[in-house]
């Protein structure tokens, strides 16, 4: 078998999909698992790291700690991210509420390996009643332009479930599509969403969902990587793992799909 040349192994990069189970409104908590997690994950040689849809906050905080919370302590709270982003030395998607002007959002947050603010999607198909009825709707799709790793369209949760904001987003010129989630089994889980996303975008997609309890019993909730129309990779675990996956950017193709649990 011929040696991997520079050139080749240079292509390849690491994404870490932190598969975690964050507590309602334990903000102290869940910024320890975060952070123990994205150290572990930049360790084990991730370039691109992605939580779970509101992992600084857990799902349901609201009725945990309201919102108020969340304009208050934003300006530290991007402080800490970034400067965790610059100790892993990796870019940094953040799932977390974020306040603007009035308004607040569920958002994911990417941060790059110097810290800075390079994008943010703010979910679009949020639910108008129970725990996420405290968000306000994004209203634009969006792709971010990662060096090295390529243009990545970004995805909330059920936002995969619009047809129209999948292609929408493909249709701004991406090599990947990459979803945080807070989406169970059961029955209004997904039921082929990323599957078909794949399929009419002809590019793969990596879910980063959670596990744990909150709302709802994620402990069955599937991390995925769908290709082509089926399920290439699926991970679930009751534990905090870590999901990492090869990506090539140059053929579009994930692999080596490896997990491990965040403690052993």
């Amino acid at each position: 078998m011929l040696a991997m040349s520079s050139v080749q192994a240079q292509q390849i990069q690491t994404i870490a999909l932190l598969h975690l189970a964050p507590r309602a409104g334990a903000l102290d908590y869940n910024r320890s698992l975060i952070e123990k997690a994205v150290l572990r994950a930049s360790a084990l040689g991730a370039q691109l790291i992605a939580t779970p849809e509101l992992c600084l906050s857990g799902y349901a905080f609201r009725d945990v700690i309201g919102t108020n919370w969340i304009p208050e302590q934003q300006p530290a709270l991007l402080d800490w991210a970034a400067r965790l982003a610059r100790r892993a030395g990796a870019v940094l998607v953040l799932g977390q509420p974020e306040a603007d002007s009035d308004a607040l959002f569920n958002s994911m947050i990417v941060l790059a390996p110097d810290g800075g603010v390079i994008g943010r999607h703010r979910k679009i198909a949020v639910l108008r009643v129970g725990a996420e009825s405290w968000s306000t709707p994004g209203d634009r799709p969006t792709v971010v332009d990662l060096p090295a790793i390529g243009r990545i369209g970004l995805f909330v949760c059920a936002d995969m479930y619009s047809k129209r904001l999948v292609a929408e987003t493909a249709a701004q010129g991406c090599d990947l599509l990459l979803s945080s989630a807070a989406w169970a089994p059961g029955e209004h889980g997904p039921s082929g969403e990323w599957e078909r996303a794949s399929l009419e975008t002809q590019r793969p997609v990596l879910v980063c969902n959670r596990t744990g309890r909150d709302a709802l019993d994620f402990s069955g909730a599937r991390t995925v990587a769908a290709v082509a129309g089926t399920l290439a990779f699926s991970h679930a675990d009751v534990d905090d793992s870590i999901v990492l996956v090869d990506w090539t950017r140059a053929s579009r193709a994930v692999s080596n799909w490896r997990t491990m649990s965040l403690d052993g």
